[in-house]
């Protein structure tokens, strides 16, 4: 949202320069930076609303690097260094997750989950070597909102309670749809506001019809952000959002339709329920099973109990016990937050794991976004930076990488926006030195 005279609407943002590299480029590589380009509008158009989920992006990746493999060592090359960081986390985390598997002999697909962050690195390294444009990025979040909520109507309106898209859980369905409200605010291109502010009102939409309460404080934190940084026209339609964000929170709370869709009227009789000793609720058993992961991490502090293994733990609650045993709260196999999750499952390493997966993100995007002079406020810095807070946020109440497609939506969207990021800064760089070369001239 425009919050300087000079935004930076696309990963280009100088010219001349790109002029220059155009006319060297190969025919080869233009058209495999135009393959990319389609995955990335794959990306979070096709991530829920379809059946195909990351599979389509993965394949269009996956021609453009066979296309020109040799523009990726050009850019490890370049900027090879600035990835050692994130190389340096990722296998920190596959050593920690792949040491639990056989020290407990889990099954591989336990680990599979964590180890998708593998490809984070790649993706940053190929979208910075291929330099395609970011309005396909966002072009695919747009189109990605809308689809979600025609499915989600649509689901609804053929009587399913929550709407999951085509997931196999509302609560993932929710984080993913606020992680393409993320991509469609903060990589608008210029002149591009009144679609967006449309998608992202459709977007919400949507994570209404979901029923899933935890991610409310994701989506605030989302339009905040948003708020901070915009101006003009851009800040007013903010303010619209949160005002109609607000209204709909104070009307969930009084008119029976909406507080059954939302389920705020059953949040409010899981308190009570739970004031009065009664855990047997969603509310309850989320409680149930935070105490449960502080427990276990207690008692197996150094290595946790094994990865993926959570479940076994909650199976042996006493509330899961026959012969009144509740299918509900035994049958979850996970802590339904990240951090306890990880503790439990993994022990101290696991726990600076899953914090290194989202702090070390936060840093570098935070450094990147400070090499920009301008633009910022539709930096691909800034997306990242907001969009690993939403995944913190969202991962308060819900365990994101006990699911493959929220897991592997992160390693490939951080992976995007920091290689998107890291062009940016460096575009930025030479934009800055050409000016003051022009001045010196002068």
């Amino acid at each position: 949202m425009p919050a300087s005279p000079m935004p930076l609407p696309e990963s280009r943002i100088h010219p001349t320069a790109d002029a220059a590299i155009a006319s060297v480029e190969s025919p080869r590589l233009r058209r495999a930076r135009r393959v990319l380009e389609i995955g990335l509008f794959c990306l979070p158009a096709l991530l829920i609303s379809t059946p195909w989920g990351l599979t389509p992006f993965t394949a269009f990746a996956l021609a453009a690097l066979l296309m020109a493999p040799d523009q990726l060592l050009r850019g490890k090359r370049e900027i090879g260094r600035s990835l050692r960081l994130l190389l340096a986390l990722v296998l920190a985390v596959t050593v920690v997750v792949v040491m639990s598997k056989f020290i407990f002999d889990v099954r591989w697909r336990e680990v599979d989950n964590r180890l998708r962050l593998l490809t984070l690195p790649f993706f940053a390294l190929m979208v910075y070597a291929y330099r395609p444009s970011r309005r396909w990025l966002w072009a695919g979040a747009l189109a990605g909102l809308v689809g979600a909520f025609v499915v989600a109507a649509w689901q609804v309106g053929n009587g399913v309670d929550r709407a999951l898209g085509w997931t196999d859980n509302a609560i993932m369905f929710a984080d993913a749809l606020i992680a393409l409200i993320v991509l469609a605010v903060f990589c608008r291109p210029p002149g591009e506001l009144l679609w967006t502010t449309l998608a992202c009102a459709i977007g919400i939409g949507a994570v209404a019809l979901s029923g899933s309460r935890g991610i409310w404080p994701g989506l605030a934190l989302v339009l905040v952000i948003g708020l901070l940084v915009s101006a003009g026209r851009a800040r007013k339609l903010l303010l619209s959002l949160l005002a109609v964000l607000a209204l709909a929170v104070i009307a969930s709370w009084w008119i029976p339709p909406l507080a059954e869709q939302t389920r705020i009227e059953e949040l409010r009789s899981d308190v009570d329920r739970y004031m009065e000793g009664d855990a047997a609720s969603s509310l309850g058993e989320r409680l149930v099973l935070l105490s449960l992961a502080g427990e276990t991490f207690a008692e197996h502090p150094v290595t946790g109990i094994g990865v993926g293994s959570f479940g076994r733990a909650v199976r042996d609650l006493p509330q899961c016990q026959p012969p009144a045993s509740r299918p509900g709260l035994c049958r979850l196999g996970h802590a339904h937050s990240d951090l306890p999750e990880w503790a439990a499952t993994m022990g101290v390493p696991g726990l600076l794991a899953i914090l290194g997966v989202y702090l070390l993100p936060l840093f570098l995007f935070a450094r990147r976004l400070r090499d920009l002079p301008d633009g910022r406020a539709r930096s691909a810095a800034l997306a990242g930076l907001v969009l690993v807070l939403v995944y913190v946020a969202c991962g308060l109440t819900q365990s994101m990488f006990a699911h493959q497609l929220i897991a592997s939506f992160y390693a490939v969207a951080v992976g995007t926006l920091y290689g998107f990021a890291l062009r940016e800064a460096r575009d930025a760089r030479g934009a800055r030195a050409a000016t003051e070369r022009k001045s010196a001239l002068a």
